[in-house]
């Protein structure tokens, strides 16, 4: 299947705890990824995370590796490359790199953030300058106990910054919630995993006022759309993983606070309340 078509009907926002692997398929490589590459991403916890190594098999062919492909590159945690020079190149100076691994580069800065990739190679000749920007680092395959260490220390980063974009996004989108967005969220609390929520009215489909939540959440991807709810002719909602997320975060950057704590200001709207947790600050 094409990666463009998977992406668009078959995507689904769940991450797997693995890293896709792409390298080139010749024994040396393989070598290195039996000995060095899976034992630093299985060998140890990572960030506290078991984390499996998955690798497209090259005995496949046609639609099915291509869909092997683009699955694992959106659903895996962390997508790692060995970009290595495989080639001196007979008419140029310029070295190769495997054009399949680097294909699958292209397709995981497509459909994930920067700091979920990781490039390695073994030289340090002359880099592609349009990858040159993406974090790779040079390891020392002759030294398998320091080449794990350092592959693993990478990852580790990788995680690392993975959750500060994370957890800035979940800040931002809590600090943006309304008062309506919030109690929607809120409503889910106290389901079990998988149930979902139909906020409309049978007799009036949504309030406008409801309507504009939900979209908003939809878009802030908070909730999701599972199913119809024929007898509202409404639909089925459901939380997301990063709406659990933000509305966990809501818990700490909106302390509660109680009414007598807070000074109403309705009839002076320019005077700041005494307590800045009312106002959503951190």
């Amino acid at each position: 299947m094409h990666p463009n078509t998977y992406l668009r009907s078959f995507w689904q926002p769940e991450i797997k705890n693995q890293v896709f692997v792409a390298m080139s398929f010749e024994d040396r490589f393989t070598e290195r990824f039996d000995q060095i590459i899976k034992p630093a991403i299985e060998g140890e916890l990572i960030s506290g995370i078991q984390l499996s190594a998955f690798k497209v098999d090259n005995s496949q062919t046609g639609d099915s590796i291509l869909t092997d492909i683009a699955d694992g590159i959106v659903h895996s945690m962390l997508f790692l490359a060995d970009v290595s020079v495989i080639d001196e190149g007979r008419y140029a100076e310029q070295p190769i790199r495997n054009g399949n691994v680097m294909y699958e580069v292209g397709l995981a800065l497509a459909s994930r953030q920067p700091s979920e990739v990781l490039l390695i190679r073994d030289d340090t000749k002359k880099f592609l300058f349009d990858v040159s920007t993406i974090p790779h680092i040079t390891i020392d395959f002759e030294d398998n106990d320091t080449a794990i260490q350092n592959i693993r220390m990478a990852l580790t980063d990788r995680i690392t910054e993975t959750n500060k974009i994370f957890n800035a996004k979940v800040s931002i989108a809590t600090k943006s919630l309304t008062p309506l967005e919030l109690q929607i969220l809120e409503s889910f609390e106290g389901l079990n995993p998988g149930m979902a929520r139909d906020f409309s009215n049978k007799s009036r489909g949504l309030s406008i006022p409801m309507e504009r939540a939900v979209s908003s959440l939809l878009s802030k991807g908070c909730i999701e759309s599972v199913a119809k709810n024929e007898e509202t002719n409404g639909l089925f909602y459901g939380i997301t993983s990063f709406g659990t997320n933000v509305s966990l975060s809501c818990k700490v950057y909106l302390r509660k606070v109680k009414p007598d704590k807070i000074e109403n200001n309705q009839d002076q709207p320019n005077k700041p309340l005494k307590n800045d947790a009312a106002s959503g600050a951190s």
